[in-house]
């Protein structure tokens, strides 16, 4: 197991004596909200949401004698006790990062004199994995990046770059992609007289800029930020946010001609 903190340092536990022995990864929470009628047996559920997970790693750790487990316990409160969010990322599933906090104190258990274990519990800041590289990087197979059941087809285009007004991006994930809580980052470059309009046909999504475009100009669409050449133009947009679905997306775009449009994000998994 590997940690990457919030600056991007990577943290291996093995360079800190600790042996990754088990992990457990909970199904997500579920709350339902409901309410009850007069005169109807059971409820009518009104919405249904997820909520909390936590991560459960158990570590092995091996001291030479008192003094460096006195040692070993200083170096690893300094590891994890941190205020900010990091990652974690397991051997077994190399492609897949989890956003985490510590979730509460832990007590080194000291099996024999000189070894122990160690459980450590991660709340997730984001109850969904997400890929470690961006659509951006897919360029080949990298084992450091990728791994099965990702959900990928490599006999398939990966091509998240398209020149035309009309394409389908693929979300590999099993997720859908919501740029309030995700990373998504959309940059279009073409010529358009007097507006914009990018339409996920799959979501039914639509979102609109309200301005003209010409062949030196780049709109970015940040998340739930638009941009014209590094300028902010949500004011000229619909305000209306563009979404992935889980699989297939087919869009299209009119008001012009696109001569380059590029799509990065993540994958999210359940």
């Amino acid at each position: 197991m590997k940690m990457i903190l919030k600056d991007g340092r990577e943290m291996l536990m093995s360079d800190y004596s600790l042996k990754l022995l088990k992990y457990y990864i909970p199904s997500v929470s579920i709350e339902h909200q409901s309410s009850e009628v007069d005169g109807s047996d059971g409820a009518i559920f009104t919405s249904t949401r997820f909520s909390g997970r936590t991560i459960t790693a158990k570590f092995m750790y091996k001291a030479f004698d008192y003094h460096d487990f006195k040692l070993f316990i200083a170096d690893i409160n300094m590891l994890f006790a941190r205020k900010e969010y990091f990652y974690i990322i397991f051997d077994a599933e190399p492609g897949k990062r989890w956003k985490v906090r510590l979730a509460n104190s832990y007590q080194p258990n000291e099996l024999l004199r000189k070894v122990g274990e160690l459980e450590i519990q991660f709340i997730c800041e984001n109850i969904y994995a997400e890929s470690v590289p961006t659509t951006l990087d897919l360029k080949e197979w990298d084992i450091d990046k990728w791994a099965w059941g990702m959900g990928l087809d490599w006999d398939e285009d990966l091509a998240y770059s398209f020149n035309s007004n009309h394409f389908t991006i693929k979300n590999y994930g099993n997720v859908a992609v919501d740029p309030r809580q995700n990373e998504l980052t959309i940059t279009l470059k073409g010529i358009f007289n007097n507006s914009v309009t990018i339409t996920n046909n799959t979501t039914g999504d639509v979102y609109q800029f309200n301005g003209a475009l010409s062949s030196s100009d780049e709109l970015k669409i940040s998340s739930i930020r638009s941009f014209k050449n590094g300028t902010s133009v949500f004011k000229q947009t619909n305000k209306k946010l563009l979404s992935l679905a889980a699989g297939d997306n087919s869009f299209s775009i009119s008001g012009g001609t696109v001569h380059s449009i590029v799509f990065n994000f993540r994958f999210l998994y359940m």
